[in-house]
């Protein structure tokens, strides 16, 4: 089972992630938007640690501003730029399967 987490660890990490930041965009209110810090902290409550939080900040700060939702696509390709990449497109762009209990 380590076996497989350590190989499939990018595609795990975009799904977690993906799940917050789908969580955080059903959430939102555009006349009362959270702050900021409360969605990154709720991020790292969720196991994450990233370099790019300055990037999440940025986009939700201009969210804010826009009076918009947030995409969650959006959201995880500011945490991890990588997963732009081709072979993650399903995985950003298409439903997620619920979680296995």
């Amino acid at each position: 089972v380590d076996a497989l987490k350590r190989r499939f660890a990018r595609e795990l990490a975009i799904i977690e992630l993906r799940r917050v930041a789908d969580a955080v965009s059903d959430e939102w209110d555009p006349t009362e938007p959270p702050e900021p810090a409360d969605v990154i902290r709720r991020v790292a409550d969720a196991g994450f640690r990233f370099p790019t939080f300055m990037k999440l900040r940025r986009y939700l700060d201009l969210i804010r501003r826009d009076d918009d939702i947030p995409m969650p696509d959006e959201m995880v390709l500011r945490l991890l730029p990588w997963a732009g990449e081709d072979r993650y497109e399903d995985l950003l762009c298409c439903e997620l399967p619920a979680p296995a209990r």
